[in-house]
């Protein structure tokens, strides 16, 4: 009795740690300025307990059968092996070398979880639901700044662009990034839920992360999280004609987000600062000489008017990049310097440059781009390797299992695919203090897991 008890107490404090994990990692970006220093400590302490108490799980459940394949943990291997090699020649060593070694935690614990949850279909789903209760809390915690700080909540509209919704995160972007990974979660809840308290609870959850990404007007966190939505519909529904159902239901309520994000309108006029401030000339200048960078800017300089000429403005529109493709073509331009082996692991934001007035990040939100300038066309490489073998993994457990067991690894394959589309217009996915990073890996862990045991009898569905 006592090791019986000892088993489910150990799973509880994993699941406590995943939820420290992904919460504090979104506080630390987040809209509370208060809690900022304190949560970029603790994103790093939940981190390292999260490792070692998912590395005790796997010791516990060393003698059990069913692993995850190893190829899997030889293509992670390999690409951590390459980014802590990387500081041999990285731009700035130090960095590459602390990098390295954070991500190779994180993907350590995921590791463990893997290894721990492997055939055992209940662990994984309790895995599950630690990383759909941290979305879910941090949906909730954007109502809440919302009630009691709401200009912390909400980012101020300009003539360009309309006030967009930001939540606990620290702009209209980021703590989206995981209300996205936990859409698929959320209607797996739902699907899965036996009484009625259980569906409702899912339903609400499910409605309030989409109402929180179209109040956000997150454009690649919508596309993502709906991604993920029609990946669980295809890999979960059994049955062509309940598959195109599915899918057609899902594309229509995304068509109809998509429209919601576009009813607000910018501001017709800039907002009104007041101010009894004189302005004074710059002090380079009554030294008898000028700053250039205080009348053009060097992130503007690519793209700007000539002096006189208004700039014409550049308004979001649904299918528009908002700068980026400019800031990509720059990065690729960048990496070609290095092509193969890149500027070392975790120096994208040292390297990369923003020179692009239409653009306004010192990364160029791309994460295949920004993978590319760290580790070059090799890493791009390895990284693919290592998805190709998850997403196989997902594609086999899909066929070979029936029922709930089937669901659960379409549950974990669409918060992979959740990631993979956020990374099209985040850099963020090998980066373990951003947002949504832990969440996504957690998933593609445990879709290596999902179909490692022996096969289930199959189940009506």
């Amino acid at each position: 009795m006592p090791a019986a008890l000892r088993r489910p107490s150990l799973e509880r404090a994993v699941q406590a740690a995943v939820v420290a994990t992904i919460l504090s990692a979104v506080l630390a970006a987040g809209a509370i300025v208060s809690w900022l220093d304190e949560a970029r400590k603790l994103r790093w302490v939940a981190l390292f307990a999260l490792a070692a108490l998912a590395l005790a799980w796997a010791l516990r459940r060393r003698e059990a059968r069913g692993h995850p394949p190893l190829l899997v943990y030889a293509a992670a291997g390999s690409f951590l092996a390459l980014a802590l090699v990387s500081a041999s020649w990285s731009a700035a060593p130090r960095t590459s070398a602390g990098r390295a070694l954070a991500f190779s935690t994180l993907l350590v614990a995921c590791g463990a979880l893997a290894y721990a949850a492997a055939g055992r279909p209940e662990a994984i789903r309790r895995m599950l639901d630690a990383v759909l209760a941290a979305t879910g809390i941090v949906a909730v915690g954007g109502l809440l700044v919302l009630a009691f700080a709401h200009d912390r909540a909400v980012a101020p509209g300009s003539t360009l662009e309309p006030a967009r919704y930001q939540g606990l995160g620290g702009g209209p972007d980021t703590a989206v990034m995981v209300m996205a990974v936990g859409l698929p979660l959320a209607a797996h809840a739902l699907r899965e839920a036996r009484a009625l308290p259980g569906r409702v609870l899912a339903a609400a959850l499910l409605a309030l992360l989409v109402g929180s990404i179209v109040a956000a007007q997150s454009r690649g966190s919508l596309l993502a999280g709906f991604g993920g939505l029609l990946a669980y519909a295809v890999l979960g529904v059994s049955g062509p004609r309940r598959k195109t159902v599915a899918a057609a239901a899902v594309l229509a309520l995304f068509a109809v987000c998509l429209a919601l994000t576009r009813l607000p309108e910018p501001l017709e006029r800039p907002p009104t600062v007041s101010t009894t401030a004189q302005p004074s000339a710059p002090s380079a200048a009554r030294a008898g000489y000028l700053d250039a960078n205080l009348y053009l800017r060097l992130q503007d300089d690519v793209g700007h008017a000539p002096f006189g000429t208004a700039s014409a403005p550049v308004h979001r529109t649904i299918f528009g990049t908002s700068g980026r493709a400019e800031a990509w073509q720059g990065a690729v331009d960048l990496g070609e310097e290095r092509p193969a082996l890149g500027f070392g692991f975790g120096t994208e934001g040292l390297v990369f440059v923003d020179r692009w007035v239409n653009f306004d990040s010192n990364l160029p939100e791309n994460a295949y781009l920004g993978l590319f300038l760290q580790l070059g066309l090799v890493g791009v490489g390895l990284f693919l390797a290592l998805v190709g073998l998850l997403a196989a993994a997902a594609i086999r457990g899909a066929r070979r299992l029936r029922g709930p067991d089937a669901r659960l690894v379409a549950a974990c394959g669409a918060g992979l695919v959740v990631g993979l589309l956020l990374a099209l217009t985040q850099s963020y996915i090998v980066s373990p203090g951003s947002n949504a990073t832990a969440a996504v890996w957690i998933c593609a862990s445990l879709l290596a897991a999902a179909p490692a045991g022996r096969g289930t009898r199959p189940t009506r569905d």
